[in-house]
């Protein structure tokens, strides 16, 4: 009896001590929870390029080359790389990468990306210039350009090459989106459509091994709600902080609020392929009716600056030589006139269904009313609002464009006619002279060259009064104070392989 006795004694105290291990385990895991401003579409890098679709993607995956915060390239799959000839970089591609199912990574899964993204209908623009993609031996591969392509790297760069697993997208089809493997940072654990995206650590990743165990992001499109979550800590990180949010965070010894320089702009654009904005006189009484400085005055306070410019100053191919537009109401109402509006005219602004866009809309709504234009404001999630835009479906909207490359060659071809639509020119905008100055300073090498050229592309988008108006937006992150080894990136497109928490 006595023996029987302490034998149960030993398994009541070892079923404790591995109830206590669990729970220590349990315990010390880490994990970070961040809130977008939306939900991604798709996972899939060839299928989309709207930003919180990116802003989740860039996790996953692994690119030949990466953009650090200092926009410099450097090594990432490629361990190496060599100019073979003006048209033609040769790529080492690193030993012992694994993708997130435990496949090797094979050149041939390079091969297969970087191709899948040349004939994707949403993100060719990134492999345009690419000729050819050859195999020259079990771990090194040829990329060969149409012509001398100065930024062939910074596009390489950029999320639409990541580099997908070729087996994985063959058998899941168009399941793939939802269920992605990469060799990126962390792969996907749980996808519950409006609640969760989880991913977990990649503990083989050869450069970028986590720190955290599990990397949650939320769908939180209120700015109100994401600083609460912060606040209450069921957040660890938010993105977008609101500047109305932003005094109260920095007030606040338990968060921190980061800041970049951004890399995108924001813009209030016109359909210009039809709705009453085809009309350019129309398009230039909305231009001198509105007061940006006020819009952004009153929304986003000294964190928005407008820049009538379609990119941000600290991009390639910026210039001061441009047309710039001060409101002046009896410009708009001579332009009514012209339009042959004089006696006002139904328009509408389809936004991403957030606070700031709704403000900014209700502003806009104001001052236009004081020219006759009667504006309603379409508020939409983010998956529909990017499908309508995508397909037309809008007359006036509010968007952003980032540029992860940080080059106007990338930037300006959202205003490229062959690539209305999805691919990103959602202001359905045309015209010749535009394209082949876009089209040339792709070709050139030359940088003072290429500058002029994309210096004249934007004298002339801005001219035709493509946007109402634009203007950057300082990228703004509330964090937990627990965190650590996280900076914003330019781009507003993050990485959290260095990040970890205390």
């Amino acid at each position: 009896m006595k023996r029987i006795l302490n034998i149960m004694v030993i398994i009541i105290f070892s079923l404790l001590a591995a109830s206590c291990k669990k729970e220590s385990m349990t315990a010390a895991e880490k994990k970070i929870i961040a809130a977008q401003v939306g939900e991604p579409k798709s996972l899939d890098p060839h299928s989309t390029n709207d930003k919180r679709s990116l802003e989740v993607m860039v996790q996953i995956y692994d690119t030949l080359v990466e953009l650090d915060n200092n926009l410099e390239i450097k090594p990432l799959v490629a361990e190496k790389w060599e100019m073979i000839n003006p048209e033609t970089i040769r790529f080492t591609i690193r030993k012992g990468i694994k993708f997130h199912n435990g496949d090797d990574l094979k050149v041939e899964d390079i091969l297969f990306s970087l191709n899948r993204m040349r004939n994707s209908s949403v993100v060719k623009t990134v492999g345009e210039s690419i000729k050819d993609i050859r195999i020259v031996d079990e771990k090194t591969i040829d990329i060969e350009t149409k012509y001398s392509f100065k930024p062939l790297l910074k596009f390489l760069s950029d999320p639409a090459a990541s580099i997908v697993s070729e087996e994985a997208v063959k058998q899941l089809g168009k399941d793939y989106g939802q269920n992605p493997v990469g060799t990126g940072s962390f792969k996907m654990k749980e996808w519950i459509p409006g609640e969760k995206i989880e991913l977990v650590k990649n503990e083989n990743h050869l450069l970028k091994r986590p720190k955290i165990d599990k990397l949650i992001f939320r769908s939180i499109p209120e700015a109100t709600n994401r600083l609460i979550g912060l606040e209450t800590e069921e957040l660890d990180l938010a993105y977008a902080i609101s500047p109305i949010d932003a005094a109260q965070i920095e007030k606040n010894s338990k968060l921190n609020l980061l800041n970049a320089n951004p890399l995108a702009i924001e813009f209030i654009g016109f359909n210009t392929e039809k709705g009453v904005f085809q009309n350019k006189d129309l398009r230039k009484a909305v231009i001198y009716a509105l007061n940006a400085e006020e819009i952004l005055g009153t929304v986003l306070g000294k964190y928005a600056i407008n820049i009538n410019s379609p990119l941000a100053p600290n991009m390639f191919g910026y210039t001061e030589s441009r047309a710039t537009y001060n409101q002046n109401i009896e410009k708009a109402k001579e332009y009514m006139k012209k339009a042959g509006f004089e006696n006002g005219v139904d328009a509408e602004i389809t936004i991403h269904s957030n606070n700031d866009s709704m403000q900014i809309s209700q502003i806009i709504q104001a001052q236009l009313k004081e020219i006759g234009i009667n504006l309603k404001i379409n508020p939409l999630e983010w998956g529909t609002f990017i499908r309508n835009t995508s397909n037309g479906e809008h007359e006036l909207f509010h968007m952003g464009k980032t540029s992860p490359t940080g080059d106007g060659a990338e930037a300006l071809s959202v205003f490229n006619s062959d690539l209305r639509g999805a691919p990103g020119n959602r202001f359905f905008y045309s015209n010749k002279e535009v394209d082949e100055a876009l089209n040339q300073g792709k070709k050139e090498l030359d940088d003072s060259k290429r500058k002029n050229l994309y210096e004249r592309a934007i004298e002339i988008i801005q001219e035709e009064g493509v946007m109402a108006f634009s203007f950057t937006r300082t990228v703004l992150v509330g964090i937990n104070s627990k965190i650590s080894g996280f900076e914003p990136h330019p781009s507003g497109i993050h990485r959290f392989s260095t990040i970890d928490k205390n």
